[in-house]
């Protein structure tokens, strides 16, 4: 059976742009990057269809997209992959929503959906557009779309002029650790005395 670059490209584009969901995953916490021992995992695509169109450099996968790598687990109504010269040059992730999920290094699990996810592969951009939102223990990020530079390491949020704003929740972290569980405040530890 022949194999082109495009085709093996595609598996190695899968690679590529199932990272980006993984970066996605670190938006909301920079340090914080979705589960590194996800990346050596096998990648499982199912779909109703797939078409790869080997002079456009395409691979299409349509209808209730599934896509599983390690603790990733991606939906969409359909993935794209452009390839060129044997590397991936953009990944787009529809749905309504796209969605996916991943554990992070530290176990806590992120969330994600916007109807595009848009990797940008030379730019080494993210784009999620429309109804984007980002979700990490709580904390979220919504807005009509969200960019992630990963060279800048810059996330920018928002949507067109006179448009939907940006609206993020940051939870409260438990800063009284010594407190009680049964409610009664810590005890108040002495105070020096000159």
């Amino acid at each position: 059976m022949h194999r082109s670059n495009a085709d093996s490209t595609c598996s190695t584009g899968w690679t590529s742009a199932l990272l980006i969901l993984g970066i996605m995953a670190g938006l909301m916490t920079p340090t914080v990057f979705a589960a590194k021992a996800d990346r050596n995992q096998p990648i499982d695509v199912t779909a109703n269809e797939k078409v790869t169109d080997y002079k456009q450099g395409t691979s299409i996968y349509t209808g209730n997209v599934v896509i599983n790598q390690g603790s990733l687990h991606a939906t969409g109504d359909k993935a794209t992959l452009y390839v060129e010269k044997g590397e991936l040059v953009r990944a787009v992730l529809e749905g309504k929503p796209a969605t996916f999920q991943e554990l992070d290094d530290k176990g806590q699990l992120v969330k994600g959906s916007a109807n595009d996810a848009n990797y940008l592969a030379q730019q080494q951009k993210i784009i999620l557009t429309g109804n984007a939102k980002l979700d990490r223990q709580g904390d979220t990020l919504s807005s009509q779309q969200i960019t992630y530079d990963m060279n800048a390491e810059v996330v920018k949020a928002g949507g067109k002029a006179g448009g939907d704003r940006v609206h993020v929740v940051i939870q409260p972290r438990n800063k009284n650790a010594d407190q009680p569980k049964d409610g009664t405040p810590a005890a108040t530890p002495p105070s020096a005395k000159p």
